[in-house]
């Protein structure tokens, strides 16, 4: 049957936030339609029986429902030969259905982050959100990795599971340059010629590491009169957004906060800034900095294993040892530097685009289980 069910708590549906995971789950469902599979996608930010859900349809339009029960009654699981789970949710309800003996979807777990692992490298993980993910890798039919690095960590922590994990490595979606529309944003925020753009796409918590940028700032846009610094991203943490606001009235020509930029107009930041910014202390894949490479900026990052791709194609800072300022000051006054970077990491997302056989390995996996079912 080709009619599939992804399940996601967030989905680029209008003018809100979407991180990565709805990033994600947009590129499936478009490659899957592609494919010619009945798509839908479940949304839900509760995931408890008694929250409102959306139920997206193949033709884009959305239907709204109360509760999970009444989208249940339009929608049993089992009229679904594939149910494709993002991220952490209805864990109970798939468990049931791993459980039946009759014909019944085949569950994929497709995850973006191994929260063990984000737990016991200090940061804020809720246990129930731990304790389902481990719930989901055990009842899953098959379990997707976002990298090859992440497949490491996942082969360390759940070596019982190898024989269902496949690696299907994230793909981007792309925007071409609009020249009028950089103009606007160029007079919109008075960039001058001789202006140095940089930009933070992220989240405004720790995890993202936003709280080391926003830590130098003060010092790097005092020194550096001609530099613009953007932040895009939801705030989540309420101290981190106050010293955000606080920077904003204090540069109100050098420093700018957007919550949100629809995707097209992201790219157009993109496109006119020189320098991106990615402090993030976790990432499995970072849709961000390739976007940002793609559109010939000059990479500042966190030296990140799952960022090796970039060696010699970027500036990297060690998060623990203070020399994100002096990297970030190097950056903003070599211009032959920031031309050498950003044209080595033009080149290698270039070659992750063209290489990319995220829709082709898709197909695979959902045409091996398949053949199980026959079986």
């Amino acid at each position: 049957m080709k009619k599939i069910l992804l399940i996601s708590f967030e989905y680029p549906t209008g003018k809100s936030y979407c991180g990565g995971v709805g990033q994600i789950v947009g590129q499936s469902r478009n490659a899957l339609l592609d494919l010619d599979y009945e798509t839908y996608v479940l949304i839900s930010s509760g995931f408890a029986r008694k929250d409102p859900v959306k139920l997206l349809f193949p033709d884009d339009s959305i239907k709204s429902y109360p509760n999970l029960g009444s989208f249940l009654r339009d929608y049993g699981w089992s009229n679904f030969g594939y149910i494709i789970h993002h991220f952490v949710n209805w864990t109970k309800e798939l468990k049931k259905i791993a459980a039946q003996k009759r014909k019944k979807p085949k569950i994929v777990y497709h995850f973006h982050s191994i929260l063990r692992r984000e737990k016991e490298s200090g940061f804020r993980t809720l246990n129930h959100f731990l304790c389902n993910q481990e719930k989901m890798i055990e009842l899953a039919d098959r379990i997707v990795c976002p990298s090859s690095y992440e497949y490491d960590n996942f082969i360390r922590y759940f070596p019982s599971f190898i024989d269902k994990v496949v690696v299907i490595e994230n793909t981007i979606e792309t925007f071409s340059a609009d020249r009028k529309r950089i103009e606007k944003i160029r007079a919109r925020h008075k960039i001058k010629k001789n202006n140095i753009v940089s930009l933070y796409v992220g989240r405004l918590e720790r995890i993202k590491g936003a709280h080391i940028l926003l830590k130098e700032a003060p010092r790097i846009l005092r020194k550096h009169r001609h530099l613009k610094l953007f932040f895009v991203g939801r705030s989540l943490e309420k101290d981190l957004y106050k010293r955000l606001l606080r920077l904003c009235a204090r540069f109100p020509g050098q420093f700018f906060y957007k919550k949100f930029l629809d995707k097209s107009e992201l790219f157009q930041y993109y496109y006119l800034s020189d320098i991106y910014i990615n402090s993030s202390l976790s990432e499995s894949f970072s849709l961000s900095t390739h976007e940002s490479a793609l559109c010939n900026n000059a990479l500042l990052l966190n030296r990140l294993p799952v960022l090796g791709k970039f060696k010699d194609a970027a500036l990297f800072f060690d998060a623990g040892s203070g020399d994100f300022s002096e990297k970030y000051d190097v950056l903003i006054s070599n211009r032959r530097l920031r031309k050498r970077l950003s044209n080595g990491a033009s080149v290698i997302a270039n070659k992750f685009i063209n290489n990319n056989k995220f829709k082709d390995n898709l197909n695979k996996l959902l045409t091996g289980l398949a053949v199980e079912n026959k079986n």
